[in-house]
């Protein structure tokens, strides 16, 4: 049986980093019946707002994602071997947390708005993608402090 329907999500908690999904899920797919259980197999794709990783300007990401999951009859023989098993009751299937699951696979680890974002000033945080900032940046690490002093002292000598 094909199956095909489109849903807006409008909760982003259990997406971390997603700021809003600026287009509805779409998934298109089928569902086999086995002699264990329901095969959902399915691909979908959306669109979801991150704010760079840099410099904290609003990215939009497409995100396409593949479901291949199977559904046992709940209280099944066969879904008590299956630790984590997808159930469903009568002729109702519910698909939120598959999608959910498929969607946080496909998600980014890092969304940067382009290869060569210069990022946000640690000192006073102007976006430098727009330009310069006038702070002084010739801070030296603390941890090498003592190294510096000893070229310094041997620089006196020469």
């Amino acid at each position: 049986m094909e199956v095909s329907f489109s849903e807006k999500i409008e909760n982003t908690t259990g997406y971390p980093d997603v700021v809003c999904f600026s287009e509805p899920v779409e998934v298109k797919g089928i569902l086999t019946n086995t002699k264990k259980g329901i095969l959902f197999e399915a691909e979908g794709n959306t669109e979801a707002e991150f704010l760079c990783s840099r410099c904290l300007e609003t990215v939009k990401v497409p995100i396409q994602f593949n479901v291949n999951e199977m559904f046992y009859q709940a209280g099944s023989i066969e879904r008590e071997n299956e630790k984590e098993a997808e159930t469903f009751c009568d002729d109702q299937i519910d698909f939120t947390d598959v999608i959910q699951r498929s969607i946080l696979e496909s998600l980014p680890m890092k969304v940067v708005c382009k290869d060569d974002c210069k990022g946000l000033c640690t000192k006073c945080g102007k976006n430098l993608n727009q330009g310069e900032c006038n702070c002084d940046h010739t801070e030296f690490d603390p941890r090498l402090e003592s190294l510096r002093t000893l070229f310094l002292v041997d620089d006196e000598e020469v």
